[in-house]
C-alpha cells in the first residue's frame, strides 16, 4: 500500500516537472532577445543522451548539425567565383545594354563582319572588374585561412553527443562527395557537416607529451608588497600531460591533490559518499540497516561531479564495485582513478575542427575560438581576465567568472565524468547580453526514499561566458564548453554589411547616362524612320546593303533602328564605371597613405574602408560629432575633489578656459579659477602660457616633498595628474575630524571600483599600474594611490590597500557593478580587523543625492552636518561642471548583519534567475543602495584633442555646419563648446529645456521667432535630451529642423543613441543635404551607419565604431585634411571626369550620326570597326583617368590656406545640370566639326604625288576623320585639367600616338578597307586639315572659359590668381592678405 502511494506521489511529480518545464520552456521563448526571437533556443548535452524532445516523430534529430566553426568572409570560392562574379557584373545596366549589342552583333543579319572583335571592350571590362575582386576576394581567403588553420586543444576520444554521427548509414560516401562540392561552393548544410566529419575523422590524434610553454603566470601584488595570504595556484594545476616515462595505467596526470586524497586523506570522500571497494564492505552494507533520513539539500554538493547524495552509494555502481577497475572511467567517482585503458586527452586541433559541445582548453595569451561557458579556471575563486580589443577595441582586461557547479573540473577525467546539460539563448548579435542556465540531475538510489530526484539549475550570464575574438590574459588555464561556432558567434552576426553607400555624384549620373540613353534612342529612331522614307529613292544605297536591307520601307526601317543601336553603341560610355572605380580606388590609397592623417602614437592611418564615396567627402554640408573620446582625448585626468565642504584642486583646464571665454564675451572680467573655495587663483588668458604648466610642476613637487615627511609612498606614479598644496598640510593631522573624512574619502576611491593591478615592470616592482573598463575608474584609483592610498590588488575575496603606509585587508562581500540604468557602482565590504558591514557608493551627483539619508532621527548634529555637507559639494559639483570637468559623487553606509543576512539572500536569488535577471539584479541594488551619507565628490577632465578648436574654427569657415551630439550635462557641453571654438562670443546662444511636451512646443516656438529676428547674427542652439525627445515627434518636428537650419553651431546634450541617429535622418531627409557622422564608441554606430559618411576614431571606448564606418582616423584634427584636400580634390576630379567621358563618346558617336546624311541612313560605317572598337578602350582612356587620379587646381597646403574653397562642393558648382547639358550641346557641335570640315576640305581633294587619292574613298576620310575626333577627345582633357605635370601630358601625347601607331601597323595587313591607310599621314594637308579642324573645334570653349574666369569666376579660379600668377608691384603683395578672403568671400554671396 506504502509503494503504491509513492509511485502515484513519483508519478504526480514527474508530471508537475513536465508542466513546469513546459512553462519554463514558454518562458524563455518569450524573453529571447529580439532579434532572434523566431529561433529556437538550443540545448547542449555533456556526457548525456539526448532525451526524446530532441527528435521528431519519426525519430530522427531536430538540430541534426550546427554551423561550422569554420568562417568564411570571402565573397567567392572556386566553385562560384565566375557565375557570381558575372552575376555581379551584369546587376550594371550598362553592362547588360553592351551585352545585348554583343548578341546583335552576332545575327548575320545586321552585317557585322567581325563580332568576335566587338566583344572585346565588353570583355576587357569584365576580364578587369573580375581580376580586381578576385585578388581582393583572394586576400579574404588567406585572411579566412589563417583563423580557420588556427591551434586550440580540445578533449579528444570522447563522445560529443551534440553531434550527430552518420558515419553507419548506407549513403554515407555519397554524402561525403557531396558535402566535398557544398564546400566548395561555400554552402553550409548536413552535407558539407558531414564532410568536415569525414576527413576530421582520418586526422590521427596526435597527444601532446608536454604541456605548451605558456607567458609566465600572473604575479600576486601582495606578496611583493609583504602580504601573506593563503592564496596559492599550486591545488589549481590540472590539465598537464605525463611525460613517456609515466605508467601506462595513468595515461593523465591526476592532480597532486586527488592524488592525496586516494592514497589517505578520507576527508572529501566522507562527505562525499560511502566507498564499497571491498566486497567485505559490500557484505556488510547488504545486512546493515539504512535509516530513514528526510532529505536535506545542502547534503550534495552543488557540482556537476556528485549526482548522489553524501552516505550513498549510487545502483550504477554497486554491481561494479567488486572489481571497481572494470568500471568504465566515465561512471567513476570523482577522485577516483582513471580506468586502465582511458584514452581521453587534449588534442591541438585547428579552429574549424571545433563544434558545439566540445570541451575546450586555453592557455594565457590564447584567442578564444568560438563562444564559449567558463567552466573552470586556474584561478582560485574560478575566475578569469581577458582582453577584448579584438571585439570592441578596448585594451583594459577584464574579469570574467567562471560557474560554480563546474569550477571542481580540474583534468580530462573529471569533465568525462560530469553530466550536465546548457540551456542556451539562440545566437543573436548583442555583445553585452547573454542568458542561458546550466542543469543536470541528482539521482535517486532504488532502496533510499530519502533522497528525492532532482535538478539542480545555475544560471550562465553574460559574466559567465567567452566570446570569439576575446583573449584570454594572466590566467594559466581555462577549460570551457563551446555553444556557439562560426557565424553564429556575436563577433560573426556582428560583423553584418554596413549600409550600401553611394556617392552623389553617382547618383546624379544615373539620370545622365539616362539622358544618354535617351539621345541614343532618339537619333536611333530618326535614322530608321529618314531610312523608311527613303526607302524608294534613287541612290547607289541599294547596290551596297549587303543583304541587310528590308524588303519595304517598315521593315528596312525596323532593322536600321537595331543596326544604328550597334552603330552608335558609344554614346553609353562602357568604361565609365570601371574607370570611376579605378579612380576612386587610387583616391583611396592616396587618403591610406597620406602621411599627415598618420598618428605614430598608435601607429594608424586614415583607413578607407569605403572606398567607392570619396568625393562625397567633397560635398559635406553637416557634420555630426560625439564629444567624449572624439573632440576629447578619453585620457581622464583626475585634477580636482571636495571632501567634506572642502575643495581641493589647482590649476586651469581647458573648458575652464572655454568658460572664461564666455563669461568675457558677456562683460564678465573676472573668472574663478581653480584652488580652494577662496577666489584666489584668476586667469584672464585664453591659453595656458608656460609659465603657469611650470608653475602647476612646481606645486606637485612640492606637494609630493610634504606627503613623504608624513609617511612613505612608494607607489607614486610617474605622471600624477592632481596638485593641491593644502591637501597634505590638512591630512597632517589624523587624528582631526576633517584629516580622518579625507582618508575616509580617499580609502573610498581605492576600494570602491573593479580594476585589476598589474605590476608591468619588473625592474620596479613598486609601480603598480591600473586596467579597467573604463578610463574614469583607472584615473580615480591612480590617483588615490598618488595620494598615499594604494590597491595593491585582490587575492580571492580579499582586497589589499596601504591606506598611508600601514597594510589594510578588506573582505569583498559583493560588487554592484555599474550600467547605464544605474549609473551608479557599490561594493559591500567588511574590514579583516572589524565585523562592521559597510556599503560604498560612487554614481552621478543626480542619482547619489536622491538616495542619500533624510531620516536621522534624534541625531541632530549629524542631519545638521549632512545638510551642509550636501550643500556645499553641490556648489563645487556646479563649479567643476562650469569648468568642463566630468563629476562624480562618493556616499557609504552602515549595514548590520541582520540586514545584509537577508539581503544578500534576495541578491543570490536574483543572480540566479534564469528570466529578467538584470531587472532583478537592478531591483535588489535599490534597496540597499538607501540612506547614505555623502562623502564628497570628485571632477575628472577629459582634455580636448590636439588641434581640435583650429579644425573647427576652419570647417565652420568652410561652410560646414557641426552638431556635436553627446551625453554630458548641458553646462559641460557648453563650456567644452567654448573652448573647442564651435561657439564664440559674437553668438547669440538659445538654450532649450523642457520637462513636458506642451513647455517644448512653446520653447521652440519663441527660439523660431528669435532666430527670424536674429538680424544676420549667427545663433548657437543648446538642447537637452528630454527636449529632444519631444522635440522630434510628428508634431514639432519641422520647427526644430527649421531653427536648426538657422543655426550656425548646434549643442544636443543628454541624447540616447537612438536619439542620434534620429537627428542624422531628421537632417539628411528634411534638408536633402550630405551628412558626415563621427565618433568612438559603440553608442555612436547607429548614427555613423545612417549618415551618408561615417568616420569612426580609433580611441579608447573600442573599434564598434570603426567597424562600422566608412573612414577610420585616430584624432579628430584629421578631418581637416580629409575633407578640405581630399574631398575637394576628389569631387573636383570625379566631376570633370564624368563630364569628359559623356563629351568623348557623344563627339564620337555623332562623327558617324552625321555620316548617314550621305548614305541614305542606311548605318552604313565611316570608320573601320576596330577603330570603334578601340576608341574607349585604349586610345582615349588613360588620358581621363590620369586626370581623374591626379590633377590638382591647388596644392593641399593653399587648399589649407583657404578653406572658402571648399563651397565649391556645397554648392555643386562643377557637376549642375546646365554644365552636363552644355557639355552635350558643345560635344555635338565639335563633332559637327570633326565631320563637316574634313569633308568639305576633302571631297574634292587632289590626289598625293604617288598618285594615291586620300579623299575619293568613303574609308579613308573617315580615318582623317577618326584620328581627328581622338586628338580632341584628349585635347579636352588638355583643356579641362589644372596642373601640367609630365605625367598628365605624357599621358595624352601617348594616347594619341598609340592611335597612330595602330593605324600604321593595322594598315600593313591586306585588309580590303584599311590596307594602305598610313600614306593619308604623309601628306601635308593632312595636317593642315587637322589644325584648322582642331582649332575650330575648340575656339567656342576658349572663349566661353575665357569669359567665365573673367567675369564669372569659380573660387578656385580666384584663389589660383592670387597664389600663381606672378606679381610685378608691391602693392598687390600686400594687399594680398586683406583682398583674398573678401574675394572669396564675395563670391559665395
Amino acid at each position: 500500500m506504502v509503494s503504491k502511494k509513492l509511485r502515484l506521489k513519483r508519478a504526480f511529480r514527474k508530471k508537475k516537472d513536465v508542466i513546469v518545464e513546459d512553462d519554463d520552456d514558454n518562458e524563455l521563448r518569450r524573453t529571447a532577445s529580439t532579434s532572434s526571437y523566431m529561433q529556437q533556443r538550443r540545448n547542449i548535452y555533456v556526457n548525456m543522451k539526448l532525451p526524446s524532445s530532441e527528435y521528431n516523430e519519426k525519430g530522427k534529430r531536430i538540430n541534426a548539425h550546427y554551423v561550422s566553426n569554420r568562417i568564411r568572409t570571402a565573397k567567392y570560392t572556386p566553385l562560384t567565383f565566375v557565375p557570381k562574379n558575372l552575376f555581379e557584373q551584369f546587376r550594371n545596366v550598362a553592362n547588360l545594354y553592351f551585352l545585348l549589342l554583343v548578341v546583335l552583333q552576332c545575327i548575320p543579319i545586321f552585317g557585322v563582319v567581325e563580332p568576335a572583335v566587338s566583344a572585346l571592350p565588353l570583355m576587357a571590362i569584365l576580364l578587369i572588374t573580375a581580376i580586381k575582386d578576385g585578388i581582393e576576394d583572394w586576400k579574404r581567403n588567406q585572411s579566412d585561412a589563417r583563423v580557420n588553420n588556427a591551434k586550440v586543444q580540445k578533449l579528444a576520444n570522447w563522445n560529443n553527443t551534440n553531434i550527430e554521427d552518420n558515419t553507419n548509414t548506407r549513403w554515407h560516401w555519397l554524402y561525403v562527395c557531396i558535402g566535398f562540392f557544398c564546400m566548395l561552393s561555400g554552402v553550409e548544410n548536413q552535407y558539407a557537416h558531414t564532410y568536415r566529419m569525414a576527413i576530421t575523422r582520418k586526422k590521427p590524434a596526435k597527444r601532446k607529451v608536454k604541456g605548451r610553454k605558456t607567458s609566465s603566470s600572473r604575479r600576486s601584488l601582495t606578496n611583493e608588497s609583504s602580504i601573506h595570504t593563503s592564496h596559492h595556484h599550486d591545488h589549481r594545476q590540472p590539465l598537464q600531460q605525463i611525460d613517456s616515462d609515466s605508467s601506462s595505467l595513468q595515461p593523465n596526470a591526476m592532480p597532486h591533490h586527488h592524488t592525496k586524497q586516494k592514497n589517505g586523506s578520507k576527508k572529501l570522500l566522507n562527505t562525499v559518499r560511502q566507498r564499497s571497494d571491498t566486497f567485505r564492505s559490500e557484505l556488510s552494507n547488504m545486512f546493515k540497516v539504512q535509516p530513514r533520513r528526510p532529505y536535506r539539500p545542502g547534503s550534495i554538493p552543488h557540482s556537476v561531479l556528485y549526482r548522489t547524495a553524501t552516505g550513498e552509494t549510487a545502483s550504477t555502481r554497486r554491481a561494479s564495485s567488486v572489481n571497481p577497475a572494470g568500471l568504465p572511467c566515465a561512471d567513476r567517482a570523482p577522485g577516483d582513478s582513471p580506468a586502465p585503458k582511458c584514452k581521453v586527452f587534449w588534442q591541438e586541433v585547428r579552429w574549424q575542427d571545433i563544434m558545439v559541445g566540445d570541451y575546450v582548453m586555453l592557455r594565457n595569451n590564447d584567442d578564444v575560438p568560438a563562444d564559449m561557458v567558463i567552466l573552470s579556471t586556474s584561478e582560485t575563486d574560478n575566475l578569469c581576465y581577458i582582453e577584448t580589443q579584438n571585439l570592441d577595441g578596448e585594451t583594459n582586461l577584464k574579469a570574467r567568472q567562471g560557474l560554480a557547479a563546474t569550477g571542481d573540473l580540474k583534468t580530462v577525467h573529471d569533465c568525462e565524468r560530469a553530466r550536465f546539460y546548457i540551456e542556451s539563448e539562440p545566437p543573436h548579435a548583442n555583445l553585452y547580453q547573454y542568458s542561458g542556465a546550466l542543469r543536470w540531475d541528482i539521482e535517486q538510489p532504488e532502496e533510499n526514499e530519502s533522497t528525492v530526484s532532482h535538478q539542480k539549475t545555475e544560471a550562465i550570464t553574460y559574466n559567465n561566458i567567452l566570446l570569439r575574438g576575446c583573449v584570454l590574459r594572466n590566467t594559466e588555464w581555462l577549460i570551457g564548453v563551446v555553444v556557439f561556432t562560426g557565424d553564429d558567434t556575436k563577433i560573426m552576426l556582428n560583423q553584418g554589411k554596413t549600409p550600401s553607400k553611394r556617392s552623389k555624384i553617382q547618383k546624379e549620373t544615373n539620370p545622365h547616362v539616362i539622358a544618354n540613353f535617351v539621345v541614343l534612342a532618339i537619333i536611333c529612331i530618326v535614322s530608321s524612320i529618314l531610312d523608311s522614307v527613303q526607302f524608294n529613292d534613287t541612290g547607289s544605297a541599294p547596290f551596297f546593303d549587303f543583304n541587310i536591307r528590308g524588303d519595304n520601307a517598315t521593315f528596312d526601317g525596323f532593322l536600321t533602328f537595331w543596326v544604328t543601336l550597334i552603330l552608335y553603341q558609344n554614346i553609353v560610355p562602357i568604361s565609365l564605371y570601371i574607370s570611376v572605380e579605378i579612380v576612386k580606388t587610387l583616391a583611396a590609397y592616396f587618403i591610406y597613405a597620406d602621411i599627415d592623417m598618420y598618428y605614430e602614437k598608435t601607429d594608424t592611418p586614415c583607413i578607407p574602408k569605403t572606398w567607392n564615396i570619396s568625393d562625397d567627402l567633397g560635398q559635406i554640408e553637416y557634420i555630426f560629432s560625439d564629444k567624449t573620446g572624439t573632440l576629447t582625448q578619453n585620457v581622464m585626468e583626475f585634477r580636482k575633489c571636495t571632501i567634506d565642504g572642502v575643495s581641493y584642486g589647482q590649476g586651469v583646464t581647458e573648458a575652464a578656459l572655454g568658460a572664461q571665454k564666455r563669461l568675457q564675451g558677456n562683460g564678465e572680467k573676472n573668472f574663478v579659477g581653480t584652488g580652494h573655495s577662496s577666489t584666489d587663483d584668476t586667469e584672464s588668458g585664453l591659453s595656458l602660457p608656460q609659465s603657469d604648466l611650470d608653475e602647476m610642476e612646481k606645486i606637485k613637487k612640492e606637494m609630493y616633498e610634504k606627503q613623504q615627511t608624513i609617511f612613505e609612498n612608494t607607489h607614486v606614479g610617474p605622471n600624477p595628474t592632481f596638485g593641491d598644496l593644502q591637501f597634505f598640510d590638512d591630512l597632517r593631522d589624523r587624528s582631526g575630524q576633517h584629516a580622518m573624512a579625507m582618508i575616509h574619502f580617499m580609502s573610498a576611491l581605492a576600494l570602491c571600483h573593479t580594476v585589476i593591478a598589474e605590476r608591468p615592470d619588473e625592474e620596479n616592482p613598486e609601480y603598480i599600474e591600473y586596467r579597467a573598463t573604463s578610463p574614469d575608474e583607472a584615473a580615480l584609483v591612480a590617483t588615490a594611490r598618488d595620494l598615499g592610498f594604494v590597491y595593491l590588488g585582490r587575492d580571492a575575496n580579499t582586497l589589499n590597500v596601504e591606506v598611508m603606509g600601514e597594510l589594510k585587508q578588506f573582505e569583498l562581500l559583493n560588487t554592484l557593478e555599474f550600467n547605464s540604468t544605474r549609473k551608479r557602482m557599490s561594493v559591500v565590504l567588511k574590514p579583516k580587523d572589524s565585523d562592521r558591514i559597510m556599503l560604498l557608493c560612487k554614481g552621478a551627483d543626480s542619482v547619489i543625492f536622491e538616495r542619500l539619508c533624510d531620516d536621522f532621527g534624534d541625531q541632530t548634529e549629524l542631519e545638521k552636518s549632512q545638510k551642509q555637507l550636501q550643500e556645499s559639494t553641490m556648489q563645487d559639483l556646479e563649479r567643476f561642471a562650469n569648468e568642463g570637468l566630468r563629476t562624480l559623487c562618493l556616499a557609504w553606509r552602515f549595514i548590520s548583519p541582520e540586514e545584509y543576512k537577508v539581503w544578500n539572500k534576495s541578491y543570490q536569488e536574483a543572480c540566479s534567475s534564469i528570466y529578467n535577471r538584470e531587472e532583478k539584479v537592478d531591483e535588489v541594488c535599490e534597496e540597499i543602495e538607501v540612506d547614505m551619507l555623502l562623502m564628497g565628490g570628485t571632477a575628472i577632465e577629459d582634455k580636448l584633442q590636439d588641434g581640435v578648436p583650429e579644425t573647427i574654427a576652419e570647417l565652420a569657415q568652410s561652410g560646414i555646419r557641426l552638431w556635436v551630439l553627446t551625453g554630458d550635462k548641458t553646462e559641460t557641453a557648453i563650456n567644452i563648446g567654448f573652448a573647442c571654438n564651435l561657439i564664440t562670443n559674437d553668438m547669440r546662444m538659445i538654450i532649450l529645456k523642457a520637462e513636458d511636451r506642451e513647455t517644448t512646443k512653446k520653447q521652440l516656438g519663441d527660439a523660431l521667432q528669435q532666430v527670424n529676428n536674429s538680424d544676420g547674427q549667427k545663433i548657437a542652439l543648446v538642447i537637452d535630451g528630454t527636449t529632444l525627445k519631444y522635440a522630434l515627434e510628428p508634431a514639432t518636428r519641422e520647427t526644430i529642423l527649421r531653427i536648426g537650419m538657422k543655426c550656425a553651431s548646434v549643442v544636443c546634450c543628454r541624447v540616447s543613441p537612438k536619439q542620434k541617429a534620429q537627428v542624422v535622418t531628421l537632417v539628411k531627409k528634411g534638408l536633402k543635404v550630405m551628412t558626415l557622422a563621427i565618433g568612438d564608441g559603440a553608442n555612436d554606430v547607429s548614427m555613423i551607419q545612417e549618415a551618408n559618411v561615417g568616420i569612426g576614431i580609433s580611441g579608447v571606448e573600442g573599434r564598434q565604431a570603426v567597424m562600422a564606418s566608412d573612414y577610420a582616423i585616430a584624432q579628430f584634427r584629421f578631418l581637416r585634411k580629409l575633407l578640405l584636400v581630399h574631398g575637394r580634390w576628389s569631387y573636383l576630379r570625379t566631376a570633370e571626369m564624368v563630364m569628359g567621358f559623356f563629351y568623348k563618346n557623344i563627339v564620337w558617336t555623332f562623327v558617324l550620326f552625321w555620316y548617314q546624311i550621305f548614305c541614305q541612313w542606311t548605318g552604313s560605317m565611316i570608320f573601320d570597326y576596330s577603330l570603334v572598337t578601340l576608341y574607349n578602350l585604349i586610345f582615349t582612356s588613360l588620358p581621363i583617368i590620369f586626370m581623374g587620379i591626379w590633377d590638382q587646381d591647388l596644392s593641399a597646403s593653399t587648399s589649407l590656406r583657404y578653406p572658402e574653397l571648399y563651397r565649391m562642393g556645397l554648392r555643386n558648382d562643377k557637376f549642375k545640370v546646365w554644365r552636363f547639358w552644355a557639355t552635350i550641346f558643345d560635344s555635338i557641335f565639335q563633332s559637327t566639326v570633326c565631320f563637316f570640315f574634313p569633308y568639305m576640305l576633302l571631297i574634292d581633294g587632289n590626289m598625293d604625288k604617288a598618285g594615291y587619292s586620300v579623299s575619293n574613298g568613303v574609308y579613308e576620310i573617315g580615318t582623317v576623320m577618326s584620328s581627328i575626333a581622338v586628338i580632341v577627345a584628349n585635347l579636352f582633357v588638355g583643356f579641362a585639367i589644372y596642373s601640367y605635370t609630365w605625367i598628365q601630358v605624357g599621358i595624352i601625347a601617348l594616347s594619341i600616338l598609340v592611335y597612330y601607331a595602330f593605324v600604321g601597323i593595322y594598315a600593313q595587313f591586306n585588309t580590303f578597307i584599311f590596307a594602305g591607310h598610313d600614306r593619308l599621314f604623309a601628306v601635308g594637308y593632312y595636317w593642315l586639315i587637322l589644325i584648322l579642324t582642331v582649332v575650330a573645334s575648340f575656339l567656342p570653349r576658349v572663349t566661353v572659359h575665357y569669359f567665365l574666369r573673367i567675369y564669372y569666376p569659380y573660387d578656385n579660379d580666384i584663389v589660383r590668381e592670387i597664389e600663381l600668377v606672378p606679381r610685378s608691384k608691391g602693392r598687390r603683395e600686400s594687399l594680398n592678405g586683406r583682398e583674398t578672403g573678401e574675394s572669396v568671400k564675395s563670391t559665395h554671396e
